[in-house]
């Protein structure tokens, strides 16, 4: 089993004991070192101690199992304001938000879309977005990354 996927498993099930959600995990190098984020959240959103309360069972976790095998810093926070959309369930449930998608491979020409999020397709397959008037399929499988655009009126 993959590294971050045993982490993930770790994650999802300490979280749903204090009644989070784990909305996205990446374990990533920068530079010479390696990185493990998490982003939780709840319905009316999570607090500093509820991410340092699962950073602390996690980090125990970790070590116990020896999941890890070299140095890396652990991370927990919020999804922010731009919220990281980490779930197939995540195009459904935000339907209607503007979002950023950065794609694998190109479609239609394009690797990088920003529009409103309208949904899934039919088979859950393909997420899809309006551009400019347009809609757009991307599949769900292609993309890289994808993030919720919220504007802040001031």
């Amino acid at each position: 089993m993959a590294i971050l996927d045993r982490v993930v498993e770790i994650a999802e099930e300490i979280a749903v004991s204090e009644g989070l959600e784990l909305v996205h995990a990446e374990f990533v190098p920068d530079g010479k070192k390696w990185f493990l984020r998490l982003y939780i959240d709840r319905e009316n959103g999570v607090t500093i101690s509820d991410c340092t309360k699962l950073s602390r069972q996690l980090a125990v976790e970790l070590d116990v199992e020896d999941v890890i095998p070299h140095a890396y810093t652990l991370e927990v926070s919020s999804p922010g304001i731009d919220r990281i959309m980490g779930k197939i369930s995540d195009y459904a449930k935000f339907a209607g938000e503007k979002i950023y998608i950065k794609l694998r491979r190109a479609v239609n020409g394009h690797r990088k879309f920003k529009g409103t999020l309208k949904g899934l397709d039919m088979s859950g397959d393909y997420v899809i977005v309006e551009c400019n008037g347009e809609m757009v399929e991307v599949p769900f499988s292609d993309i890289a990354r994808a993030n919720l655009v919220r504007e802040i009126d001031l």
